[in-house]
């Protein structure tokens, strides 16, 4: 932020002359005086008593006083006590000129109403003009510094607007990015949410779930995505790819809680009676609109995929895709790769439909889907393909 606006830095107001009142009942007196002060180059206002003295200095200011003392009905040091009352005019100089001399000594009476010169007519006109010209610049220069503070003054208030007025504009700019970035993540909570596959925001270190969509939050009772859900269902059991069960820190969510990128992480999961089978993902989001470094954790629901795959055989619309392609001479093999992968999960049989294994068991049985291939419409589908 610039620094305030210093007096070195504003323009010097300009000073109109400053006026003179000269005060005195005979009027060759003022127009002597008027001759002898007119070189100044100020301006100069008359009066003809005391009273029109004091209605001229209601209006205006006066650099310096020249007040006659020997005036008819109000004379020089009753005008000079009225105008030290009033506020305004109590510090305006004050010189008495005069012919006569009324009492002993009458100049101390006029230094004592505050008066700084006494002088006796005729005076001498350079002496008058220099003691005038002293009056005038020293009001000048009182006004000018004056001027300056009040230019001062109203300048800061100006700064002080408009670095109010900045400082209301940043606020309102903030409102409105807070804004803005809550809009979008509450879009992106939106959309997230509507995903078929289960995805979850980890907060590496802490191991804290910053968000899980509705599809994470159902998979597994939650237990794959917040550890929460872990204290709730303690007996919840994760098998990997041996088939052996997975130690805590094996589980998708701890390998991410430590920051850990992976891809295709099988797991079985088993909990409250219900199983399924994932396919564990992990990718590392960094720093970026002032968010922190977040893991994105997500599970591909293969329970359906995995029991397809494990009686050898595939929806239609797959195989027939794979043909499409190869007849293409495109490459289909990223295809049965992932088909390859869901054929070979732990405890998967790739027998096909009707085989046993040598326990005597049906692969249906052995996977836990024996509903779901055995439903209505199951035997026609696999007619259909082979």
């Amino acid at each position: 932020m610039t620094g305030g606006p210093t007096r070195e830095r504003l323009p010097t107001p300009p000073l109109e002359p400053a006026s003179l009142l000269l005060v005195d009942d005979q009027q060759e007196n003022l127009l002597a005086l008027e001759a002898t002060l007119a070189p100044l180059g100020q301006r100069l206002i008359t009066a003809r008593s005391g009273r029109e003295a004091l209605r001229h200095l209601l209006t205006q200011d006066f650099a310096v006083i020249l007040l006659d003392v020997v005036m008819p009905d109000m004379d020089g040091f009753e005008t000079a006590q009225l105008i030290r009352e009033r506020e305004r005019s109590r510090g305006t100089p004050l010189i008495f000129l005069t012919g006569l001399s009324r009492g002993p000594h009458p100049e101390l009476r006029g230094y004592a109403m505050g008066a700084v010169d006494y002088l006796l007519k005729p005076f001498e006109p350079s002496i008058l003009r220099s003691k005038v010209s002293v009056f005038v610049e020293l009001f000048r220069k009182t006004e000018l510094v004056r001027r300056q503070a009040e230019a001062l003054r109203e300048a800061q208030q100006r700064e002080h607007a408009r670095e109010l007025l900045e400082a209301q504009r940043r606020v309102e700019a903030e409102r409105l990015r807070s804004e803005a970035s809550r809009n979008q993540h509450r879009w992106l909570e939106a959309v997230l949410a509507a995903l078929p596959m289960p995805l979850a925001l980890v907060e590496p270190g802490s191991g804290h779930t910053l968000l899980a969509n509705k599809a994470a939050q159902g998979l597994a009772a939650g237990c794959l995505a917040y550890r929460e859900a872990r204290v709730l269902h303690a007996d919840a059991c994760f098998r990997g790819e041996d088939g052996r069960r997975l130690a805590e820190e094996a589980l998708p969510l701890r390998r991410a809680t430590r920051g850990e990128v992976f891809q295709a992480f099988p797991v079985e999961w088993e909990v409250n009676g219900r199983r399924g089978s994932v396919l564990a993902y992990c990718e590392r989001l960094p720093r970026m609109h002032g968010r922190p470094e977040t893991m994105l954790l997500a599970l591909m629901d293969v329970t359906a995929l995995r029991a397809t795959a494990s009686h050898g055989w595939l929806p239609l619309p797959v195989t027939e895709h794979i043909a499409t392609l190869e007849a293409r001479g495109e490459d289909a093999g990223s295809l049965a790769r992932l088909i390859d992968v869901l054929r070979n999960l732990p405890g998967l049989s790739t027998g096909r439909p009707g085989q046993e294994h040598a326990d005597g068991s049906s692969p249906a049985e052995d996977s836990g889907q024996a509903d779901n291939l055995n439903a209505p419409g199951g035997e026609h589908r696999r007619a259909r393909n082979g």
